[in-house]
């Protein structure tokens, strides 16, 4: 399954898009995204939502049935140029994807953005800080040669090299 991911750099700032994992389920999909997709960049939450639960917003295509029933929250995401990230712009309330849609047009359309997409609540999983430490932790000290520690290597070999002196002096070859 799909999931795809949203980071949330600070508590102040928006949900955006930074692509997707590959996950059985959401709690894997959440341990997937903190190791792909927080760990380089300064984070504070994540969001994963299974794609399959995202619908893509046409704001050309003819209104569907309005669903009944009870209202529901709805996460929605905004494209706002061609390749750009989704970013969460706001929430609206409806009982049906089809009316999640007709609102998150209503709302968040008026200077014509790229793409907009809805997701129930219900489906996005959260990852903050409280729950994980998220980037910059990451240690690549061991990629310099100074913080190699080869004292017991040296006096491994050292050690070796006299226990082998040693058995060529009692074989009568030295």
């Amino acid at each position: 399954m799909i999931w795809e991911v949203f980071r949330q750099q600070s508590a102040d700032a928006a949900f955006v898009h930074c692509r997707d994992v590959h996950a059985p389920d959401r709690e894997m999909a959440k341990q997937f995204a903190v190791i792909q997709h927080g760990r380089r960049k300064p984070t504070h939450a994540l969001w994963v939502a299974p794609q399959e639960k995202i619908t893509q917003v046409d704001p050309g295509a003819e209104s569907r049935e309005a669903g009944d029933g009870a209202e529901k929250p709805w996460a929605v995401f905004r494209q706002d140029k061609p390749g750009g990230y989704h970013t969460h712009c706001g929430d609206v309330e409806a009982p049906s994807a089809a009316d999640a849609e007709q609102a998150a047009i209503a709302a968040f359309t008026d200077d014509d953005p790229n793409s907009l997409w809805v997701v129930q609540h219900q489906y996005i999983g959260e990852v903050t800080e409280d729950d994980v430490s998220f980037g910059g932790t990451t240690n690549k000290s061991y990629r310099f040669a100074q913080t190699y520690n080869v004292d017991p290597a040296a006096e491994e070999v050292e050690a070796s090299e006299s226990e082998q002196i040693e058995a060529e002096k009692q074989r009568g070859e030295i």
